[in-house]
């Protein structure tokens, strides 16, 4: 196998992964939109359908991020290294994430959450020091999950009383 078809098999077994990773936390957490659609929703909450739009985006973004990451762990082994571990958290914070929230649990969520936009901040320091392209693919998904907590603090505290 070339070189480059090796790097583009890498590069979409990188992105299927975190797909699929993002999908079976959907599954996981059960019925989102019927569930967030029963929630009461703070300003500037999107449709439901939007979510269906940005994520796979966003995972998509995520896992060419991770990827160049990992293409240099031949130059700079050790901080890639660090900055895959600190990818690998984030991504078990982002998986758990959804199922604790549409669970009901918000304020644990609420926790999850805030611990996943230091650690996605850290990615981007983290890759911005080994491959700066790598860092601004996360920069829309730190975006978005800023705008989440943002989400999970105004859920939880307008439906203290409803669950």
């Amino acid at each position: 196998m070339t070189s480059k078809i090796k790097s583009l098999t890498y590069l979409l077994l990188f992105i299927m992964g975190i797909e699929i990773i993002g999908g079976l936390s959907g599954f996981f957490a059960g019925n989102i939109k019927e569930i967030y659609n029963n929630l009461i929703l703070p300003p500037l909450a999107p449709q439901d359908y939007l979510f269906g739009i940005v994520w796979p985006i966003l995972y998509a973004l995520i896992a060419i991020a991770a990827y160049l990451i990992f293409y240099n762990l031949k130059n700079q082994k050790s901080d890639s290294q660090i900055a895959l571990f600190y990818f690998g958290i984030q991504l078990i914070l982002n998986f758990i994430w959804s199922i604790i929230f549409f669970k009901g649990y918000f304020w644990l969520g609420v926790i999850i959450i805030l611990l996943l936009d230091f650690i996605v901040y850290l990615c981007i320091i983290k890759f911005s020091k080994i491959n700066r392209l790598s860092s601004f693919f996360l920069i829309p998904y730190f975006i978005w999950i800023v705008f989440a907590t943002y989400l999970s603090i105004s859920v939880a505290i307008l439906n203290l009383i409803y669950f």
